[in-house]
C-alpha cells in the first residue's frame, strides 16, 4: 500500500503543472521593496522614474479621450512636478547629481508609447504607469527603510504616501 500511495502522490505532483497551465494567470503583484542605500543611485533611479512618469503623462494628455485617464495624467503632472522640485532640494543638500535624462529602457518604453495608435493608447499608458508606479513604490520604500539619514531619505519617506496613492489609483484604472 505505501508504494501505491507514493506513486499516486508522485503522479499528482507532476501532473499539477499541466493542469495549472490552463488556469487564468494570477494578477501581477506589486514589486517587492527595492534595496538601494546609495544616495546617488537612489537619486538617479528616482529622477529617471519621475521623468518617465511626467513625459508619458504629457503624452496621455495629448492622446486620450478617456476622462479618467486624463484626470490621472493631469494628477501625475502636478504631483511629479512637485516631486521633481522637492528632489532637487534634497539632492542639492546631499551633494549628489541625479540623471538628467531617461535611461535606455525608459526611453525605449516612452518611444513605444509615442507610436501607439490612439485607440490603443489608454491601455498602453495604463500598463506603463502600473509598471512605473510599482517600481517607484518599491524604490522609495527601500530607500526610506534602508537609506542613510539625510534629505534624500526624508524626501523618499515624504513622497512615498503620494506614490502609493498613485499606485492604487492606476491599479484601479487597470482593473476597469
Amino acid at each position: 500500500m505505501p508504494l501505491k500511495a507514493l506513486l499516486l502522490s508522485t503522479v499528482v505532483l507532476f501532473a499539477t503543472p499541466a493542469f495549472a497551465q490552463n488556469a487564468a494567470p494570477a494578477p501581477a503583484a506589486p514589486a517587492a521593496t527595492m534595496s538601494v542605500s546609495d544616495p546617488a543611485e537612489f537619486a538617479t533611479k528616482a529622477a529617471i522614474g519621475n521623468m518617465f512618469e511626467l513625459k508619458s503623462s504629457a503624452l496621455a494628455q495629448d492622446h486620450t479621450q478617456n476622462a479618467d485617464v486624463l484626470a490621472f495624467a493631469e494628477q501625475m503632472t502636478t504631483d511629479h512636478s512637485k516631486a521633481a522640485q522637492d528632489m532637487l532640494t534634497a539632492v542639492t543638500a546631499e551633494k549628489v547629481t541625479p540623471s538628467t535624462g531617461l535611461d535606455e529602457p525608459h526611453q525605449t518604453q516612452l518611444d513605444a508609447l509615442e507610436d501607439v495608435k490612439d485607440d490603443q493608447f489608454d491601455a498602453a499608458y495604463i500598463e506603463a504607469q502600473v509598471k512605473a508606479h510599482d517600481e517607484a513604490v518599491a524604490l522609495f520604500e527601500g530607500y526610506a527603510a534602508g537609506g542613510p539619514a539625510g534629505a534624500l531619505k526624508d524626501f523618499a519617506s515624504n513622497t512615498l504616501p503620494t506614490l502609493k496613492m498613485h499606485q492604487e489609483h492606476i491599479h484601479a484604472l487597470a482593473g476597469k
